[in-house]
Order: C-alpha cells, then structure tokens, then sequence
C-alpha cells in the first residue's frame, strides 16, 4: 500500500473517531445544558412574577403586563389547591407546594418541571414547564448522526485524498526524476522543484545537491582515468619503441645502452606517476595520514634547493632561498619535502630562461609560511582556479621542462599541505612570474592532528 492510501486511509479512520467522540459529547452534554436551561428560566420566571404580585388579605393583585406564559414556561398564583390567576397545563401532573423546591412529575403526558414560590398565607406562585424527553433526543442525534457520518468520512476521504495527492506531487517528482536517471546514463538530470521550505522540497534539494556531487564525483573519475591513461601512454609507447629498437641493434652496444637509458628514464617517469596517484588515491580515502615529528625546515629547504640547483643551472635559472635559522615545525617530514621539491621544481619548469626562483620560510601566526616566488612565464587569469586540479598543466608546450610533469604536482602540493591542516594560494600575473604560497600549522599533537 502507497503512504498516500495509508495516509488517506488514516485521516479518514481518525476524522470519524473525532466526529464521534465530538457527538458524543455533545448529546452528553447537550442533555445536562438543557435541564440546566430550563430550571434557570423557570426559577427566573417565577420569582419575577412573585415580584409583580401583591397580596392583601385575601385578595391578590399583579399588573396587567404579567406575563402568565412565555417562552415554553406557565405561570399561576394558587390559593391552597385552588388557582385563582394565570395559566396551568391541563396535562401536567398535580404535586404538593414547596417553596424554592424544584419537583421533576411524570405522567402518561410526559415530564414537567414545577417549582413554588411563596407569597403571604396560603397564597403560591406556580411555574410549570415541560422536561424533555432525552431518549427522544438521542434517537433524533443518532438518526442525524446515521445521515451526517458517512457524509461526514466520504467528504473527509475525498478531502484527504485531494490535499495528500497535492501535497505528493512534488514526491512523484522526485520518483520520476530518480526512475530516469537509474534507467539512463544521463547523470545531469534534475528535480528542480525550485525554492520551498516543506520537507519534499528540501528532500529534493537534497537529491539535486547529491546528484551535483555525483555527477562531479562521476566527471573526475572519467577526467582522472582519460588523463592517466594519456599519461601512461607515452612513456609505455617510448618503452616499447626503444625496446624494438634496441633488439633489433643488439650488435651494437652503444645503441642499446642507450636505448636502456631511456627505458630506465621513462621506466621512473612511470614509477613517479603511480606513486603520486597512489598518495591521490589514499588522500581521497581518508587513508592519508601525516606522521608529525619536530625538525629543522630551514634544514630541509636548503637540502631541496642544492638538488634542484643542477636542474637551474640547465636553464640558467638563479635559485636561492631566504629562512630564518632553525626554522623548528612540527610536521611530516616526507610530506614537506615533497611539497618543497614539488613547488620549486614547478617554479623552475615554469620559469623564464636566465631568469630567478627564490624560496621563502617564515613564521607566521602560529603556522609556517612556505612562499616559492618566480618571474617566469606566468599564468593567465582565466586558468588559476584550475592550477590545482589533477593533471591539469596551463600550457606544456610553452617550455620544454614542463613537458615532463604529469600535471599532479600542484595537486599533491594541495593535497599534502591540506593533510596537514595547511592551507594553499596563488599569485601570477602572465609572463611577470608567480607566487606560491603554502600555510602549514606549526605542531599537531601526537596522533597527528593539527594544534590550532
């Protein structure tokens, strides 16, 4: 059964348990109310009358306006048994006087009501008014409830159905939308139920906003597997190549030393990519953790500059660095050097020929201030926000050196720094150079996580 039926089907059960109860009460009460009523009118009614009567020996004199029957109520003045003004029911029943006492008599005529009130001597004020008959009533409230029930549930059913219906429109939606993406490759599809604050539609701002995720998620993955694909491609391509060649010149060991030589060289361009898409590939499982341990930074900057400065000297680039002395941190140790070797070698590559790359340490705010500065070739502003994204390199071909990155070095850079609760950002202006610039906490407790 839908929730739709159950939800109906519910409302109504409920509606006509309340109608019930609420004519319950209502006959129940409706009895007591009407007693009380009638007694308050007919106890009224003679005491004002009392008020309006005179009496002076044995005569009894009342204005003319006196009322003797209003209202359902009958009023009489008595003397002894006999009336002598006013108006009596022929069918109710006769009762002895009792001042201020109400008397409930019965006869085949029905009930009435009769209360007394004395006058001077044996003279009384009588009012009379009839009592009804409460099975009468119940029966009349139970024909009434046989009528308006079913009326009362089939109005209720159909009401519940309309507003249930309604109000799951938006649900029948979502099943459809979600019907056609599983039946479909289409991942781009969405509710688009628009702005609402009642639960479906958060429910499908929720399923748009997972959907976004998804299909980003789904495009990194294809992005990723096409870009390691290329990747792999060539150096595999130039292995094999050499490999042919170099069987084919097995005479001549000069042409399969060096045909080795550069299947050792792309052999290690392979190994160097696997292992940073490997790190990517735990960093995104959550399975990258750093391992904090206290050491000299400026230490480590200088030995990441000398075995970069033969790769500078290539392109007769100036490398130097600025630091303070014993620049203690916190941190890992592998995961900073490779940030360093990382930053600066994207520096180089990137850099101008003849032209410089300085590296910054500073202190900072409780953190480490890592700033790799070049005046190379720059990057133009329609390409920075995606400088660290995997694989993506702004233009290989505008430098040699470049050419031989896998376009992960930036996005390891990231990924590191952000292990380590760090922080990344940069700075360029095409062809003036770039600043990069990499915030790193200065301890982190044992297990690893960062001390704010």
């Amino acid at each position: 059964m839908t929730i739709k039926k159950r939800i109906v089907i519910w409302y109504t059960v409920w509606m006509a348990l309340l109608v019930g109860i609420a004519a319950a009460v209502l006959f129940s009460a409706s009895g007591a109310l009407l007693r009380r009523e009638i007694i308050g009118e007919l106890e009224e009614a003679i005491y004002d009358a009392a008020g309006d009567i005179i009496v002076k020996g044995d005569e009894v004199r009342f204005d003319d306006d006196l009322d003797f029957f209003d209202d359902g109520i009958y009023i009489s003045i008595w003397n002894g048994s006999r009336m002598v003004a006013g108006r009596f029911p022929e069918e109710a029943p006769s009762s002895p006087f009792a001042d201020g006492m109400l008397q409930e008599a019965s006869n085949d005529e029905g009930g009435w009501y009769i209360m007394d009130a004395a006058l001077s001597g044996p003279f009384y004020v009588r009012g009379a008014a009839r009592s009804y008959d409460m099975s009468l009533i119940a029966t009349s409230m139970q024909r009434l409830l046989l009528i308006l029930l079913p009326a009362i549930v089939v109005l209720a059913a159909a009401g519940g159905y309309f507003i249930v219906r309604r109000s799951f429109l938006p649900a029948d939606r979502v099943i459809a939308t979600a019907g056609d993406i599983a039946g479909s490759d289409d991942l781009s599809k969405r509710i688009g139920l628009g702005p609402g604050k009642d639960e479906i539609h958060q429910m499908a701002a929720a399923f748009d906003g997972m959907m976004d995720r998804i299909e980003g998620a789904f495009e990194r993955e294809k992005q990723f597997t096409s870009d390691a694909s290329h990747e792999l491609r060539t150096p595999i391509a130039v292995i094999r190549a050499e490999a042919e060649y170099a069987s084919s010149h097995t005479d001549d060991p000069s042409i399969t030393g060096e045909s080795l030589a550069v299947i050792s060289a792309q052999a290690g361009r392979m190994s160097k990519l696997v292992s940073e898409l490997l790190s990517m590939a735990r960093a995104e499982k959550g399975t990258l953790r750093p391992d904090p341990e206290l050491f000299d930074l400026s230490e480590l900057g200088e030995m990441v500059v000398e075995s970069l400065r033969d790769k500078a000297d290539e392109r007769h680039i100036t490398l130097n660095m600025k630091a303070p002395e014993h620049l203690e941190l916190m941190a890992d140790h592998g995961m900073m050097t490779r940030i360093l070797i990382n930053l600066v070698s994207n520096a180089i590559a990137y850099g101008r020929d003849g032209g410089w790359v300085l590296l910054r340490l500073s202190s900072r705010n409780g953190a480490v201030l890592i700033e790799v500065e070049d005046n190379g070739i720059g990057i133009a502003s329609e390409h920075m926000e995606r400088i660290w994204e995997r694989f993506y390199q702004v233009d290989a071909a505008r430098t040699a050196d470049a050419s031989s990155g896998s376009g992960l070095g930036l996005s390891i850079v990231r990924m590191l720094a952000e292990a380590q609760g760090g922080s990344v950002e940069a700075e360029s202006s095409e062809g003036q150079g770039s600043t990069f610039r990499v915030s790193i906490p200065l301890h982190a407790d044992d297990d690893g996580s960062v001390l704010r």
